[in-house]
């Protein structure tokens, strides 16, 4: 492999970088962070390609040592972008639990809140009502105190309505 096929080679690579992040990007398959790294790698890419200055170094290259670079580093850059690829769908995945995760506490706020509402109206038709019993008591009490029981006392207990009266 000559000079000018490595920097037409790794001048495609840039620009075939390029197109796959910002089409990733569009899938929603990778987040806005790696996507500018990519395009910015890509870039320079292209710009070692194009420009002489910068590719020097592949006139000093042996024609195997520069086809084994290219495919290092073209497996290198493929498993990278992998890997910020799983990586940016791991962010997505937290963002939307998270979103799930308060929407579910907001439900169980109101939730909370209207079971409060309920008890406390609950609560306070069970006063009612246990007042009513302690007066409905009281009244039994008073109405059997000739019989030596009050209300809801045992037979033959030794509390009666006259002596707990005294």
């Amino acid at each position: 492999m000559d000079a000018n096929m490595i920097r037409a080679g790794v001048s495609l690579t840039g620009l075939l970088l390029m197109v796959v992040s910002f089409l990733m990007h569009s899938y929603k398959k990778i987040t806005v962070n790696y996507t500018v790294i990519w395009e910015l790698l890509g870039a320079m890419l292209v710009l070692i390609g194009i420009v002489p200055v910068f590719s020097e170094w592949t006139k000093q290259l042996a024609t195997g040592t520069g086809l084994a670079f290219f495919c290092v580093g073209a497996i290198f850059l493929f498993e990278e972008f992998r890997t910020s690829a799983m990586i940016s769908q791991l962010i997505l995945k937290t963002r939307e639990m998270a979103m799930h995760v308060a929407m579910l506490n907001q439900e169980n706020e109101i939730i909370l809140k209207e079971l409060d509402r309920l008890s406390r109206i609950v609560g306070e038709g069970d006063g009612k009502e246990n007042d009513d019993q302690e007066e409905k008591k009281a009244s039994v009490c008073c109405e059997h105190a000739g019989t030596g029981r009050c209300g809801d006392s045992a037979p033959g207990t030794a509390e009666t309505a006259g002596q707990s009266e005294v």
